[in-house]
């Protein structure tokens, strides 16, 4: 991602330059994060004069929620509409590999789960769709018959229009109980739909939760180990104090010690 010059600083031949140095930039550059809201950091950026070189506003805070990225806030461009500039600068540093593997298997089983739900989904929608026309084609049906027997009405006489008076009521309530229960049946798909729907969110609140969970556990076994090497750095300490033998190997150790 380029750098982002400050507004004040930048003289109209140096926008310039920069204009030229952005439409030659891959539309990649400007894909924006799925994002989740975080009252803490949220809202636009006014302790400086910095604007995002495309639109000239003032950024915004945001919080990532996607992928390995997820929970790392960053300051990006604010705009909801076009093109957006993305991710200015990213205020958490990178999540160590162990949490971004976590983070890429729940994201994984998520998108797993999500996939199987929509082709349900789309399964439900083509039986609806296949109810829906055999419900059409019982009208086409219908019509057809009733024109045929108002044909048939033109020859029959008193008693014999009263009987197929009598048999194209018959044909309506038929059509009317077939109309019936397509919609009950349509009315059914709905609700296991939304049922369906409330489960996925169900799985995403599950994802932010046990995201949560396992970076508390990294800062956990972060701060456990930077008590182990102040421990290990006095021991170190103490023993050159003491003796000179082995100062010069004491001396690696510690060495050892502070690039870790």
């Amino acid at each position: 991602m380029p750098s982002w010059p400050n507004s004040n600083e930048t003289s109209d031949a140096d926008d310039d330059e920069y204009m030229d140095e952005y439409s030659s930039m891959q539309m990649e550059y400007f894909q924006t994060l799925d994002t989740v809201i975080d009252p803490s950091f949220s809202g636009l950026v006014v302790e400086s004069d910095r604007k995002c070189i495309l639109h000239k506003q003032r950024p915004g805070r945001f919080v990532a929620f996607e992928g390995t990225d997820t929970e790392r806030r960053f300051i990006g461009c604010a705009t909801t509409d076009g093109v957006n500039c993305g991710v200015l600068e990213w205020v958490d540093a990178p999540w160590p590999v162990i949490l971004q593997r976590c983070l890429t298997k729940l994201w994984d089983m998520y998108h797993e789960e999500n996939l199987g739900r929509v082709q349900d989904k789309e399964a439900h929608e083509i039986e609806v769709e296949k109810l829906k026309k055999e419900l059409d084609s019982l009208a086409n049906q219908y019509s057809r018959l009733v024109d045929d027997v108002s044909k048939l009405f033109d020859y029959q006489d008193g008693q014999k229009s009263h009987d197929m008076d009598y048999t194209s009521h018959e044909l309506k309530e038929k059509k009317h109980q077939l109309e019936e229960q397509a919609k009950i049946e349509v009315q059914m798909e709905k609700l296991k739909l939304k049922k369906e729907q409330r489960c996925i969110l169900q799985s995403q609140a599950d994802i932010i939760q046990n995201t949560r969970k396992a970076m508390k556990e990294i800062q956990v076994e972060r701060d456990l180990l930077k008590e182990e090497k102040k421990k290990l750095e006095h021991v170190i300490s103490e023993l050159l104090k003491v003796g000179h033998g082995s100062k010069e190997k004491l001396d690696k150790i510690k060495q050892v010690v502070m690039e870790e």
